[in-house]
């Protein structure tokens, strides 16, 4: 299992389970910051080979869900440290 934190300042974010997949929801507060990261990360997984490993929609508010296939939701949450939308990331056991 893994444990993360983020700045609620920044934004909200909802995980789920989504039959075998992960589903997140964005709810972006700080536009500024957070949409240069999550549009980073979009165009990271848009541009590999798996075109259904992570999937991007855009609702209106500055919310967004993303459908995260379960082999990839490490390199995904990975990601999102790498662009700082979270700020801590651990492996709980």
């Amino acid at each position: 299992m893994v444990a993360y934190r983020y700045d609620t300042s920044l934004l909200h974010i909802e995980e789920k389970d989504n039959d075998q997949d992960k589903e997140f929801i964005f709810k972006v507060k700080d536009v500024d910051t957070v949409l240069p990261a999550l549009r980073k990360i979009r165009a990271f997984f848009d541009s590999d080979k798996v075109y259904t490993d992570v999937i991007f929609y855009s609702h209106p508010g500055y919310e967004y869900q993303v459908i995260v296939r379960q082999d990839h939701y490490i390199d995904f949450l990975l990601a999102l440290f790498k662009y700082k939308i979270i700020t801590y990331l651990e492996w709980k056991q």
